[in-house]
């Protein structure tokens, strides 16, 4: 029987975060399903949103944070929040995060929703540099140990206490024990045909959630970044916020540009329509601007990312990494337009946790997108799910003393199958989401794809043998048909919500 004192199951911030605070507790072991590197976190670009500049204030934070979530939010959860980013800031500071400064002080930038400058970064590869310092941290830790290429199958769950999980490693199924378990398995992107979302991402926390009767909230609240680069790759490279936050335009095109398919170079004839939108123009929050975007599309307009006009020295000195990135995918920044839309991003809810990341169950803590803290309401302020990441998983030392040892059952083992056909069912799920509970919805079609979903769940259930790719399309389904039955709930539209009349 394999005991440990926690079990972390992910390797974003939140996953980190929370296995650096429990090892002055005991042995911690740190489950990722892939590499470490894997996880939305390491894509993070713009950076992490936080009270540091002595003309802020807490007051405008939470204010920018509600009118973005459209006052759907817990107002004490984004209190909890915003009070507590100086904290996050010093600790991610003290485990070796650099962030860039400007004489002396953070140097702040702008995002959309934000009244004023305060996202701090590092370059513009912000979630790469807090992840690489954190991991560099974690592997010097003796007692925190390492599984990489293992997945989580189920929760092991008896008289209302979390005594382990199920996982599969090394193509072998098997349970571990732990006094309490941390779930920081990160969104569910990979639910929907175009996402910014690592392969990762398929929702494998809210799934294990679901079947062990957590509640889930606000599932229906899916924020689609709205400008991921226009390219054939999974998933798509995103266009950090940064860049309209440091003055690039949002232009439409008819059509198609002249000569030259999507790339339109030293092309001064696009139309900005952002402004006629939001009068916050670029800088609207992600929902407004994904919406606008959809709607040009739908036209039969292109839209472009414009950020010429600033010049060569200044955007391959504030953009070093995306101007290197875009370029290796055809577009050189400095003299092209970037063909941009929107995708998958971010999930504003998941299971129901308190402001300590406490669960219905006993011994059972969940934290980053996994989590419903209540923080995003309705659609996600930028930068804050970074901050959202480290702030919940730093107050375990303030309930940790409430983790007492559970009851290490055994629990039967599912069979491991090598191969078990699940046909086109990923893409199928995927194509499916993304028509019914995409930027744009309707009555109709969520009804139908929440009775195919609901179908294919039922079918996927009746199977007993499992492998990683079976879990997660399994996984994936249910998922899948718990947003739509949220989404059939809302009938009117709110925030990233947003249903056709």
């Amino acid at each position: 029987m394999m005991k440990h004192d926690f079990i972390v199951i992910g390797s974003g911030l939140a996953g980190l975060t929370s296995a650096l605070v429990l090892k002055e507790y005991g042995e911690v072991l740190l489950i990722t399903k892939k590499e470490l590197t894997d996880s939305a976190s390491m894509l993070a670009q713009g950076g992490i949103a936080a009270v540091v500049d002595r003309n802020d204030t807490f007051a405008s934070h939470i204010k920018d944070t509600l009118v973005a979530g459209a006052y759907h939010n817990k107002k004490r959860a984004v209190e909890t929040l915003i009070k507590k980013s100086p904290q996050a800031i010093g600790w991610l500071i003290k485990q070796g995060v650099v962030f860039d400064k400007k004489d002396g002080e953070f140097s702040l930038t702008l995002e959309g929703g934000h009244s004023r400058r305060r996202i701090l970064h590092s370059t513009d590869f912000s979630g790469r540099s807090i992840e690489l310092a954190l991991i560099n941290k974690v592997k010097k830790v003796k007692n925190i140990e390492i599984w990489q290429d293992t997945s989580l199958l189920e929760l092991l769950v008896r008289k209302n206490s979390c005594s382990g999980i199920q996982i599969i490693k090394h193509k072998k199924v098997a349970n571990c024990y732990a006094r309490a378990v941390i779930l920081a398995t990160g969104g569910i992107g990979q639910l929907y045909q175009w996402t910014t979302n690592p392969q990762v991402a398929t929702a494998d926390g809210l799934a294990v959630g679901i079947r062990a009767d957590l509640g889930v909230c606000d599932l229906e609240f899916i924020q689609f970044h709205p400008t991921a680069l226009k390219h054939n790759e999974a998933p798509l490279f995103l266009l950090s916020e940064a860049l309209r936050g440091e003055g690039a335009y949002l232009i439409k095109i008819k059509d198609h540009p002249p000569a030259g398919g999507s790339k339109i170079k030293n092309y001064e004839v696009g139309d900005r329509f952002m402004h006629k939108v939001d009068r916050r123009a670029e800088l609207a929050p992600r929902d407004i601007v994904a919406r606008a975007i959809y709607e040009e599309q739908k036209k039969g307009n292109q839209v472009f990312l414009d950020i010429r006009h600033k010049g060569e020295t200044f955007i391959k000195k504030r953009f070093p990494n995306l101007y290197r990135e875009v370029k290796r995918r055809g577009y050189d920044m400095t003299k092209d337009c970037v063909p941009v839309t929107p995708a998958a991003h971010y999930s504003c809810g998941g299971v129901m946790t308190d402001l300590y990341g406490r669960t219905k169950i006993k011994n059972l803590f969940i934290f980053g997108e996994t989590a419903y803290t209540g923080v995003q309401g309705a659609n996600r302020l930028a930068s804050n799910s970074l901050l959202e990441a480290a702030v919940f998983p730093l107050r375990l030392p303030e309930v940790i003393h409430e983790v007492k040892a559970g009851d290490y059952f055994d629990c039967e083992l599912s069979d491991y199958k090598e191969n078990i056909k699940t046909g086109n069912l990923r893409e199928d799920i995927k194509k499916l989401m993304w028509k019914s509970a995409g930027i744009v919805r309707n009555h109709k079609t969520m009804q139908e794809a929440y009775e195919k979903l609901s179908e294919w769940n039922s079918e996927l259930e009746k199977t007993r043998e499992i492998n990683c790719d079976f879990s997660e399309v399994k996984n994936m389904a249910l998922v899948g048909k718990y947003i739509l039955k949220l989404a059939l709930n809302r009938k009117k539209s709110l925030g990233a919500h947003f249903v056709e009349s």
